[in-house]
């Protein structure tokens, strides 16, 4: 029995994480007191893209080299790359070239390896990791936390510093500059907490004093959301900001988002809605069935591909729509360039990554794509990056630009980016690993075996994702419509990321059934995802 006069350890850990959330309040407060010019934004990121490879150097010799525990330094060592060497070679030939040539001693990640889904195999190492082992130790208690989708029980844990918020929110001041949005109405259609994505456009957009006027939500605020929320909003009010709260707007009202547009447009003439690429097809579809013009909104999309077709969908509708690369491990990757003539072409944020490729299999296609591989520059990142897969391919060149992006240094185009090895659908995006463990399970328990089935990734002519799911006729016990409802059930009970998937998917009915035989490649060999013409090619 513990007495009055002992601290448990249980009143410790809330002693603890009580102090946490009043130091993290104290940053937030110190976070939004500077706020962001578009003077400021373009200064610093021009300092810090003069100053890329000495700050590389300086994050890897405190993050890595100076960190017993870090599984880059095993590597590193293992390849005979002592510090002195990395930053021998990047004074000789570069960032670029020294992390192409650490990639060709073994010195990167799979995707599956920084996943912690295997261990890390070279000749001669074998390194077990977990996801925390990638975290920036210097963060802990201080940061905001995201998750990203995960093939485990548990998704991927990331850490966000009011430092890498203030980098992020620069590129996003100077991309609506850039776009000639500066002061147009704006506002979010995406997801409230427990989702990572409103909030953290919503904490860049206060850094610059430009909040959205309505944020739309496909789910509904629960209890923690709508405390953090009301914090935010008392928050804001001390500088003069006033901040939306999140609207429920499911995927089936779309309609909502639209008549907002057709408000604002008819009495400022411009808009800009920040959403996912598929919720802004549904958008423009709910537009186009009720007459409403959306002629001089601008949409900049994530989450998903802005493909041809989507592209011209949004287009045919008055939309001017540019996409935005982001990832969780990473932040904002790139975002789209106002003078190409590709609709999908954007600039890669030089000044916090790098960025290499390498040759890689696609498990679920057989098919060889040049992956990403992608190293963070900035001390504040939450999880450390060198030469690790996130899961994408697509092209990647250098070329002059004459956009505001262009003229600060950010040199380095994508364009064509896809995901190798994850199925999207409504701007979730979920590892196929997931949901074949689901399936797996489901169509063990109804008689089948375990290549009975198989997932059908297609496009329809408005761009919209759909993840159909094939059935072998020979799974004797199984309810098309009860057997999907069982799917989505199992998703919610993986973790964050596959409930909020399954939420997403359900509402949009975006999974189908359908009684098929599974397609075998040319090889004899049974392909997981097939991508049809409609949707990706690889």
């Amino acid at each position: 029995m513990i007495k009055r006069s002992e601290t448990s350890p249980i009143n410790k850990m809330q002693t603890r994480k009580f102090s946490q959330q009043v130091a993290l309040a104290g940053s937030f407060f110190h976070y939004l007191k500077h706020p962001l010019t578009l003077e400021t934004a373009t200064s610093k990121i021009r300092e810090r893209i003069a100053q890329r490879e000495c700050t590389f150097l300086s994050t890897t010799r405190k993050l890595i080299y100076e960190n017993p525990s870090s599984p880059y330094r095993k590597m590193l060592h293992w390849a005979g790359c002592q510090y002195g060497d990395l930053e021998e070679s990047v004074q000789q030939h570069g960032l670029e070239k020294t992390l192409a040539i650490l990639q060709g001693e073994g010195v990167y990640l799979s995707q599956e390896e920084f996943k912690s889904q295997t261990p890390i195999g070279r000749n001669g190492l074998d390194i077990e990791t977990t996801p925390p082992d990638f975290d920036n130790p210097f963060l802990m208690g201080r940061s905001i936390q995201g998750a990203t989708s995960g093939s485990r029980s548990r998704s991927m844990r990331v850490h966000y510093d009011w430092n890498f918020l203030a980098e992020e929110a620069a590129h996003e001041l100077l991309l609506y500059e850039e776009h000639g949005l500066g002061h147009s109405p704006s506002a979010f259609w995406l997801p409230a907490l427990p989702s990572i994505s409103g909030i953290h456009n919503l904490l860049l957009h206060m850094k610059f004093r430009r909040p959205p006027g309505k944020w739309y939500s496909h789910l509904p605020a629960n209890l923690w959301s709508r405390t953090v929320m009301g914090f935010l909003a008392c928050s804001s009010l001390v500088y003069g900001m006033k901040i939306p709260q999140p609207i429920s707007a499911r995927t089936s009202q779309a309609l909502q988002v639209a008549r907002w547009a057709e408000e604002v447009l008819r009495s400022h003439g411009t808009a800009v809605l920040k959403t996912f690429a598929s919720s802004g097809i549904r958008v423009a579809q709910a537009a186009r069935d009720e007459g409403i013009d959306l002629g001089g909104l601008t949409m900049f999309l994530g989450g998903e591909a802005l493909t041809p077709a989507r592209y011209q969908y949004l287009t045919e509708t008055g939309v001017r729509p540019f996409g935005r690369y982001v990832a969780t491990e990473t932040g904002l990757i790139g975002a789209g360039c106002s003078c190409s003539q590709a609709p999908d072409t954007m600039h890669l944020y030089l000044d916090r990554l790098a960025l290499i490729q390498q040759e890689r299999r696609c498990r679920n296609t057989g098919a060889t794509v040049s992956s990403f591989l992608f190293t963070t520059i900035s001390p504040h990142t939450g999880k450390l990056l060198l030469n690790a897969e996130l899961g994408d391919f697509g092209e990647v060149r250098a070329a002059p630009c004459p956009c505001r992006f262009g003229r600060i240094g950010m040199s380095i185009l994508l364009s064509q980016v896809r995901s190798f090895d994850k199925l999207t659908g409504e701007g979730m995006s979920l590892l196929g690993s997931t949901l074949e463990e689901v399936l797996s399970e489901l169509v063990l328990q109804a008689g089948g075996g375990p290549d009975d089935f198989q997932f059908w990734e297609e496009a329809d002519d408005k761009g919209l994702t759909r993840l159909t799911i094939a059935l072998s006729p020979r799974i004797p016990n199984v309810k098309e419509p009860q057997f999907r409802e069982d799917i989505l059930q199992r998703l919610k009970g993986k973790n964050s990321a596959g409930g909020i998937a399954a939420e997403f998917w359900q509402q949009a009915g975006t999974l189908e059934i359908v009684r098929a035989e599974p397609i075998i490649s040319r090889g004899f060999k049974l392909i997981p995802v097939i991508k049809t013409k409609s949707s990706i090619d690889y």
